[in-house]
Parts: structure tokens; C-alpha cells; sequence
């Protein structure tokens, strides 16, 4: 999730609140609340500390609906899994190759150099 910073500035405001009370608030500077404005806030660990100085839901700041932030997102966090799909990856880019060199038959050579030069 990401607070966008146009919608940052416009809850902030209308909340009455500065960049100052806001960074204040936060302990960080005026010009990351600033910056925070221009661009988006890029540090998740911020979102719920913003949220909660300017009274307003997670859901309001980002633009997420309830439900779907409570969608359990699984991460690859061992080797193991992370070498069965480079395996399966390899095993599909293969079937590629053998798929895309029998319909070019005898012009392997002139096919994959045309992939190359063209992308």
C-alpha cells in the first residue's frame, strides 16, 4: 500500500493541520512531509503513524478498500521454493525453444538471429 501525495496534502488540510504540526507529530522533517506532498510516500512503515495524526483511516489515505488490504500476500522466503520456479522457468523457456525451432525447421540459425537483432 502507498499514500498518494495529492491525497496526503488534501487530508492534511483538511484537517486544518500545516506540514509543520504534521511533521511534528511524526518526528520527521518539514521538507519529507514536503516531499511526502509532491511525490508519494514511499516508506509503508509511515502509513499507519500518518494516518493516525490526522485522524483518518489506512483505507481513506490509500485508497484501499477494507477488505482488500486484509488479503494475505505470501512471499518466496526459502531457496528451495525459489529454485523450483527458476526450474519451471528454464523447463517453459525450453519447451520456447524447441516449440519455436521446429516450426522455423532448417532456418534455426537465420530465425534466432532475427530474434536477436529485432528483439
Amino acid at each position: 500500500m502507498q499514500v498518494k501525495g495529492e491525497v496526503l496534502r488534501k487530508v492534511r488540510k483538511e484537517r486544518n493541520m500545516s506540514q509543520e504540526e504534521l511533521a511534528l507529530e511524526l518526528k520527521v522533517t518539514i521538507s519529507t512531509v514536503s516531499n511526502w506532498e509532491r511525490q508519494d510516500v514511499p516508506d509503508g512503515r509511515y502509513i499507519r503513524p500518518i494516518a493516525e495524526a490526522l485522524d483518518v483511516s489506512v483505507h481513506k489515505l490509500t485508497g484501499v478498500p477494507p477488505n482488500v488490504a486484509s488479503v494475505e500476500v505470501k512471499s518466496i522466503d526459502t531457496y528451495e521454493e525459489e529454485n523450483i520456479l527458476l526450474e519451471r522457468l528454464m523447463e517453459s523457456f525450453e519447451q520456447y525453444v524447441q516449440d519455436k525451432e521446429k516450426s522455423v525447421g532448417n532456418n534455426k540459425q537465420e530465425f534466432w538471429e532475427d530474434e536477436w537483432r529485432n528483439g
